[in-house]
């Protein structure tokens, strides 16, 4: 019995003199774990002549057109001018189910019961909705400004999940824009739209639409046609303050993102509505 003390304080021993060893060797603690390899720079964090490079711009509009399961467009396909269009431009009264078309939408106001919110009671309620058909057979992004009367009384209403800047080929959307006891009739203001192709279309969806001059009011319930919201990469509260000045308008901003990845590339205050294919892309600030 003796020796099994003896050989439990041997062991102990030993113990001591290896973990002596180890703090000799690497301090008071244990080695560090080796440090994680790190991830490729983005494109962001390239260096503007790699950023700006059309080699790489090209590489990313093909993966973006894999991710989103389309076919790449060519270079000169993106250098094309985006046809845009100034559809309606003053004040006209929309009057339940009598139908405003364009050369692109039918535009339809309608009398739904939609679920709505007040004080934080959730009840079925009579609200005016606009129905907005593309007409077309391509993809269209839209901007359609209206105005209801007391429009402080409108953000007790129900939103309805719609994309509120892109259309579909032949698709139809439903938003909403006021409690019918709240407003009874509607104004239609202005309708713009522009024709993009595929990938385009799927790049301006992602743009949160209140910070790209498209109203709170009529915009709330947007859902982009895949992927998530754009981040911030750009001093939103410069568009806003650029149109106010009347330096840009919503075609410039739309047609910059139709053509660049929001996630790489920010708007800039002296990008215009692409007319020129010759002109060079990515566009790049200060050229």
């Amino acid at each position: 019995m003796e020796g099994k003390p003896l050989a439990l304080a041997c062991l102990g021993a030993a113990a001591v003199i290896v973990f002596g060893g180890v703090l000799a060797l690497y301090g008071t603690a244990p080695p560090p774990a080796p440090p994680l390899p790190k991830p490729p720079p983005s494109v962001s964090e390239m260096m503007p002549e790699l950023k700006y490079s059309q080699p790489i711009y090209q590489a990313l509009v093909e993966q973006d057109a894999k991710k989103f399961a389309l076919s790449a467009p060519s270079a000169a396909e993106l250098a094309q001018p985006n046809p845009y269009y100034d559809e309606i431009r003053g004040r006209r009264a929309l009057v339940p189910g009598k139908p405003v078309e364009t050369r692109h939408l039918k535009i339809v106001l309608k009398v739904e019961k939609r679920q709505a919110l007040i004080d934080g009671q959730t009840f079925r309620a009579d609200h005016l909705v606009l129905s907005i058909e593309n007409r077309s057979n391509g993809y269209l992004a839209y901007r359609i400004v209206t105005q209801a009367p007391r429009n402080q009384r409108c953000q007790n209403k129900g939103d309805i999940p719609h994309n509120a800047i892109v259309l579909a080929p032949k698709q139809t959307i439903e938003r909403s824009e006021c409690l019918h006891r709240d407003a009874t009739k509607l104004d239609l203001l202005s309708v713009e739209v522009m024709e993009l192709g595929a990938l385009a279309a799927h790049y301006v969806s992602r743009l949160p639409p209140t910070l790209v001059l498209y109203d709170v009011r009529t915009s709330s319930g947007h859902v982009p046609m895949a992927g998530e919201l754009c981040p911030q990469t750009f001093s939103w509260r410069e568009i806003r303050d650029g149109v106010a000045a009347n330096e840009f308008d919503w075609k410039d901003v739309i047609d910059f993102y139709a053509r660049h990845k929001c996630d790489e590339y920010a708007f800039f205050r002296a990008y215009r509505y692409r007319t020129d294919a010759q002109a060079p892309l990515p566009a790049r600030p200060g050229s």
